[in-house]
């Protein structure tokens, strides 16, 4: 069996190199750190680290899972303006309002880009893409004003294609950024994120939809499939 990403996982125990172990404070609840080691860093540091989102910045998250609400929290603590949320459950479009969005839009809904551009006097300073489908992607830079930056923080399945209009990236000066892993330095980000969860200002408790014990691992994953909450954190 290939561990993910060759750590491991789903385990009471995991051997790593040294460099690869980073220092926690010892009050952070182990849920919340098995979140920051992965969606949490993901979806923050895509805010902080790759697009570096100016305080009162406009912004559009596409995807509300995981990563997409953590961006959501790490444009509220950003600063920006309006935070407009996208997704097709009603569930986790209910969630992105409560962790700070102004509006979450149903995905499904008919003329997204021209909705977008009427809530942002034209079009977004920054579009996040958290989900890593084709046609999402696709609709990501004319949902941008002049100048925008388009962040890639979803992962597609190698060798997937998009379609986009060159002359509009151009001629309006348009970008698009590529995020893996939220351009994160886990050595510095992990403990700062630590920080800002003790202190109050990152809410993630919210993310957790439930916990479950190790041995209902197969429940977990049905829970993935399934959509229900957002994080199940497994308990060895």
């Amino acid at each position: 069996m290939w561990p993910f990403l060759g750590l491991g996982a789903f385990s009471e125990r995991v051997v790593v190199p040294a460099a690869a172990a980073v220092v926690v404070p010892d009050e952070l609840p182990f849920e919340i750190g098995a979140l920051i080691g992965c969606s949490v860093t993901t979806g923050i540091g895509a805010v902080t680290s790759t697009a570096k989102v100016p305080y009162g910045a406009s912004a559009v998250v596409f995807g509300c899972g995981g990563i997409g609400q953590s961006i959501i929290l790490g444009l509220q603590l950003a600063g920006a303006d309006p935070i407009i949320a996208i997704d097709l459950d009603p569930r986790r479009r209910a969630q992105a309002e409560s962790l700070g969005a102004t509006v979450a839009l149903d995905g499904a809904a008919p003329n997204l880009v021209a909705t977008v551009q009427e809530m942002t006097d034209g079009g977004a300073d920054y579009v996040f893409e958290a989900i890593g489908r084709t046609s999402t992607i696709e609709q990501c830079p004319p949902m941008l004003r002049a100048g925008g930056v388009a962040v890639l923080a979803g992962m597609t399945a190698i060798g997937a294609r998009a379609s986009i209009d060159p002359f509009d990236l151009a001629d309006q000066g348009k970008s698009i950024l590529g995020c893996n892993y939220g351009s994160s330095v886990p050595a510095v980000d992990f403990p700062r994120i630590a920080r800002l969860y003790l202190s109050g200002r990152l809410p993630l408790d919210a993310l957790i939809g439930r916990t479950r014990p190790l041995g209902e691992v197969n429940a977990a994953l049905e829970d993935l499939r399934a959509a229900t909450g957002l994080r199940t954190v497994l308990i060895p």
